[in-house]
């Protein structure tokens, strides 16, 4: 457990669920205007990772203009920003589409504003928290770790807290001699910023109804590896390349990263979105795949792999947004899809909703009055910023990568520069529903294999534990292999997580890097996630 003071836990004044940049922008902003105007409410936030930064991981390119009104001196010190964050700013940027043989610059020209990137910061997320959390505890913010929220408890259509989960259960969920059984929180509001497919964010819009009216949420993977290089390599300093086309085949949107961490540090991502309709995909082997590529062995050569991650990212963009707003509740950053996939960018627009949540719980204090009326400016301030004005201009541009099929980095590069002119919204289906059977048959060697990239990621859990994985029907996985010819889920979880074994499912928790990929993605939708015990899942540090 990490905190600064210890207030009651029974009750509290306003509790952010997640130590994501957020939460952690929300609660120093909230606790700030708190001890400006002498009150003294206790502002806490939970995350269920042991150690703060260990599950938070993104490309990341951070513009950190957004820093300014959260923490305005944060630039008189800006070389130890730069040292803790690990962070490199970008003087030169490009964009490459690449064929299997041969990468192809996209001239400066035909780069739209949104995908140039230089003054923007590389950052590590794990170390952007930890320094936040800093800033955070100085102002006299609680932060509690291996703290597992496991159900929002909601009366009269108000948000009245949630529930910790049990501690010290065996494998079949029965107490152990050191079982803690579950906190119930008491809250007058609580803020969800427990990022893309959060689990209790989920579970308040499914209680409350919130997203009845929106496009089926969309996501894509990203898989990331922080490469150690050594002293005389070929990558330029401050420099950050993007790259589409290959390892992707045309009908599957994505593309590829690399960024310069500083001296000796790159970190190599690709991002493949679910909506990808061959079986045997598999997003590990695709950057590995990518890493074969001549273009990229000749940036990252002598290069050796020292950090491992996964995650989703939330793509559907306006038309995916919930009602933000309920009764005692916000919804904020990845929880709240807030990303720009054209930007490939989400940190400051978190951040930002953090800033502006903050501001409309102030009031809300200062009024006792908790409910979505008062709440609800939080909706209207976000729209009027540049994260609802981004959003709302972009509102249709992943869809069009959708709606143009096999055909669709083709199509879609060239309808998504008139995609702000499309009237009306365009529509999605859920990513499990473009699965067929059609085969990549990708037959690379080369490169880490799953289990060295688990090691990587630092991916423990307790052996005796329940399992967090739950499948809930066991025959349909069965079945998946007659329609598919293939397992799907052995190729599409990055984490080798499941298995087959003439024709039985080896389950391997403790594999898992809480990406959530595998219940987004299950054709059958037969896969139950839970958030494990506190603490447990990966260790990331420089993600």
């Amino acid at each position: 457990m990490e905190a600064t003071n210890h207030s009651s836990l029974n009750t509290l004044d306003v509790l952010f669920v997640g130590a994501g940049p957020a939460s952690l922008a929300g609660a120093i902003k909230l606790k700030r205007l708190l001890n400006e105007n002498g009150r003294n409410e206790s502002v806490v936030v939970i995350e269920k990772a042991e150690k703060l930064g260990q599950h938070n991981l993104s490309g990341a390119l951070f513009q950190a203009e957004v820093l300014d009104e959260l923490i305005p001196d944060w630039r008189k010190d800006e070389s130890q920003f730069i040292k803790k964050m690990l962070a490199n700013e970008v003087k030169k940027d490009e964009v490459f589409f690449l064929l299997p043989k041969l990468p192809i610059k996209i001239p400066d020209l035909f780069v739209p504003p949104y995908m140039r990137h230089s003054g923007n910061y590389v950052v590590s997320v794990s170390e952007l928290v930890n320094w936040l959390a800093g800033h955070a505890r100085s102002l006299g913010v609680e932060i509690y770790t291996s703290f597992v929220g496991e159900e929002v408890i909601v009366k009269d259509s108000t948000v009245t807290g949630i529930r910790l989960g049990d501690k010290g259960l065996d494998k079949d969920r029965k107490p152990q001699s050191n079982y803690i059984p579950g906190e119930t929180l008491k809250t007058k509001v609580t803020v969800f910023g427990d990022g893309s497919l959060g689990v209790l964010s989920e579970q308040l819009i499914q209680k409350l109804n919130l997203a009845s009216d929106t496009n089926p949420p969309i996501y894509s993977i990203g898989v990331k590896e922080v490469i150690k290089l050594p002293k005389y390599n070929n990558l330029e300093s401050n420099y950050a390349v993007y790259m589409l086309g290959f390892p992707n085949k045309a009908s599957t949107f994505g593309g590829a990263t690399i960024y310069s961490m500083g001296k000796d540090l790159a970190a190599l991502a690709i991002y493949i979105s679910l909506d990808w309709r061959h079986c045997d995909l598999d997003p590990q082997r695709e950057l590995q795949l990518l890493k074969s590529h001549w273009f990229v062995k000749r940036l990252l050569y002598g290069g050796e792999v020292v950090a491992y991650g996964a995650k989703t990212l939330p793509e559907g963009g306006y038309y995916s947004m919930p009602e933000l707003v309920a009764n005692g509740a916000l919804i904020i950053g990845d929880a709240a899809n807030l990303l720009s996939t054209r930007k490939l960018k989400g940190l400051h627009y978190g951040i930002k909703s953090g800033i502006l949540a903050a501001n409309v719980v102030f009031e809300a204090i200062e009024k006792q009055d908790f409910s979505a009326r008062t709440l609800g400016k939080y909706k209207s301030l976000l729209e009027g910023s540049f994260v609802g004005k981004e959003l709302c201009e972009a509102r249709n541009y992943r869809q069009i990568f959708s709606k143009a099929g096999r055909a669709g980095i083709y199509l879609g590069m060239s309808f998504s520069l008139l995609h702000k002119f499309i009237p009306g919204r365009l529509t999605t289906e859920p990513d499990y529903k473009h699965l067929t059977k059609a085969k990549l048959n990708r037959q690379y060697e080369g490169g880490i294999d799953k289990l060295t990239a688990v090691s990587l990621s630092g991916t423990h859990h307790r052996e005796d534990a329940p399992s967090h994985i739950t499948l809930l029907n066991p025959q349909l996985c069965t079945s998946c292999r007659e329609e598919y010819q293939c397992h799907p889920c052995e190729f599409f979880c990055p984490c080798q997580v499941y298995r087959f074994d003439e024709g039985k499912m080896l389950l391997s928790p403790s594999n898992c890097s809480h990406c959530q990929t595998c219940r987004v993605k299950c054709p059958h939708q037969n896969i139950q996630w839970r958030i494990p015990e506190g603490g447990d899942g990966p260790k990331y540090k420089m993600m």
